[in-house]
């Protein structure tokens, strides 16, 4: 199994380093780098998403202004990252790991390791081995997806819903909305049995659902999804089935 890894440091030295070690590791595909952390979640915004984050945990950046989200150091980042994408697999750098001991109790993330400066390869090594192992656990869970001439990996339980628009896909997540061009009967088939077809142009997470109506499904945000009069009857006795799944 391949992995995407992202290194974010403010010293360009550390990260041409570990990006090196990073390039020698046979199951690492992708390698991007950041020096800054405005300009890597630009980047998870625009659909780049790692599987691995290497953060160096006192990065920060607007250090002469008061503690804002204009000033956030790399473990606040962190743990907003998480919150948003918490599949997302963290390995924090630092040159004292004692400092933050305490924070990151505070601020918990899916935490993979620490890595202590000067980078250690071996440690390296055997932190992603163990990655690669969490992945390979999660791939039942896991959809790979072109958007936009590059394949996007999604989690399930993140999809809300797809949905057909003008010869469009948009997949509807927790956190943003994506667009791709794929059919929706071919994405059918990737999904597994908590989503449900309930109209031509809607493919809905039951996991999300609030509750069913005559005509739609009432969603957890509030949104409402159509449910077409020729695939109602056979929707209601999947949702019923589902919940049923679920309460045992």
């Amino acid at each position: 199994m391949e992995m995407n890894i992202a290194v974010c440091d403010d010293q360009p030295e550390v990260l041409d380093v570990v990006e090196n070690m990073l390039r020698k590791i046979p199951e690492v595909e992708c390698v991007e780098t950041y020096q800054d952390i405005r300009h890597m979640r630009d980047g998870f915004e625009d659909g780049k998403r790692p599987d691995v984050l290497i953060m160096d945990i006192c990065h920060e950046f607007n250090s002469s202004i008061q503690e804002s989200k204009e000033r956030q150091e790399g473990i606040d980042c962190a743990y907003e990252l998480n919150q948003e994408h918490p599949e997302l697999q963290i390995i924090y750098m630092a040159e004292d790991t004692t400092i933050y001991s305490q924070r990151i109790f505070l601020k918990p993330v899916n935490l993979l390791g620490y890595l202590k400066k000067p980078v250690d390869p071996r440690i390296l090594k055997q932190l992603l081995e163990i990655a690669k192992e969490r992945l390979k656990q999660d791939e039942k869970k896991r959809v790979t997806i072109m958007c936009q001439n590059h394949k996007q990996v999604f989690y399930l339980d993140e999809i809300r819903y797809l949905e057909s628009n003008a010869h469009r896909m948009i997949i509807h997540t927790l956190g943003s909305e994506y667009v791709c061009y794929e059919k929706i009967s071919d994405l059918e088939k990737k999904m597994v049995d908590s989503f449900v077809r309930c109209h031509q142009s809607f493919l809905v997470n039951m996991k999300y659902i609030r509750r069913i109506e005559n005509k739609s499904f009432m969603l957890e945000n509030g949104e409402e999804i159509l449910i077409s009069k020729s695939r109602y009857v056979e929707t209601k006795k999947r949702y019923s089935r589902y919940l049923d799944e679920v309460m045992m």
